[in-house]
This record gives C-alpha cells, sequence and structure tokens, in this order.
C-alpha cells in the first residue's frame, strides 16, 4: 500500500478532472435550444476550471478562428475546427484537451440531426460562439493568465 497522497487536480501525469456526466447533454440544450441560462452556467463553470491550465493566448487561437467564421459562415470550415482542436488539443496539455472536447461537442450539437436548413445552422452557430465568448469571458475573470 503506498503511503503517496494522491496528485491534485490538473497536476502534471494527473488526468485532467472528469467532466460531469450529463455536461455534453447541457452543451447540446445551449446550442440546439438557446438555453441561456445555462449557457452562463455552464461558461462559468467551465471558465474557472480552465483559467490554470490554459493561457489566454491558446483559448483565443481557436477564439480567432471561430470569430472569422462568425464574419462569414461556412459550415464546412466549422467543420475543420475539429481537427484543429485535436491538434490545439495536443499541444496545449490537460486545459487544451479540455477545451477542445467542450468545444467539439458544440460543433456535433451544431450539425445535430444533419440539419439542411442554413438559418438553423447559422442560429446554432451563434449559440456556439456566445457560449465560447462566456467561456473565454470567465476564464480571464477567475485569473486565467496571459502567457
Amino acid at each position: 500500500m503506498s503511503n503517496r497522497s494522491p496528485s491534485p487536480p490538473g497536476a502534471r501525469g494527473s488526468p485532467a478532472p472528469a467532466a460531469p456526466a450529463n455536461e455534453k447533454e447541457r452543451i447540446r440544450r445551449i446550442i440546439l435550444e438557446g438555453d441561456y441560462q445555462a449557457l452562463v452556467e455552464e461558461a462559468e463553470r467551465i471558465g474557472q476550471e480552465l483559467a490554470r491550465p490554459l493561457t489566454t493566448s491558446q483559448i483565443r487561437n481557436v477564439f480567432g478562428e471561430v470569430k472569422r467564421l462568425q464574419m462569414r459562415f461556412d459550415a464546412n470550415r466549422l467543420r475543420m475546427l475539429k481537427p484543429k482542436l485535436a491538434y490545439m488539443g495536443a499541444r496545449a496539455g490537460e486545459g487544451g484537451k479540455r477545451l477542445q472536447d467542450v468545444l467539439s461537442t458544440a460543433v456535433d450539437a451544431v450539425f445535430s440531426g444533419n440539419p439542411s436548413d442554413r438559418k438553423m445552422l447559422e442560429e446554432r452557430f451563434r449559440r456556439m460562439v456566445d457560449f465560447f465568448e462566456a467561456i473565454l469571458a470567465y476564464h480571464k475573470a477567475y485569473g486565467g493568465r496571459d502567457r
């Protein structure tokens, strides 16, 4: 039996804290139904969780791509965000993996049910952007570092 105490969540070599079991469903509800109360609550929780392991610039690299998509929506470019998230997740460690999981769930929700209605896709995407902006704001509010 080892006398070692467990590593604190987020310590190098320890697994990232597990997301609540129903987090993916809450993210889907935010994107599909526009539940802005849930959006604010989830964004605060996730932003606070990411404040230590991710820098603002690591988040902004992905956020910049999302904002470019917002100016000129292209469903295929949104789909290509998932490989970029995977790359960021591999480079940015546990926090990057965590953000990858959250945003990949949001991207999947935008395309849920394979909607062919462009207006519906754009509305869902707008909710995803709002969610991401709120995560970034709470990340900074909870002490997310710049470098």
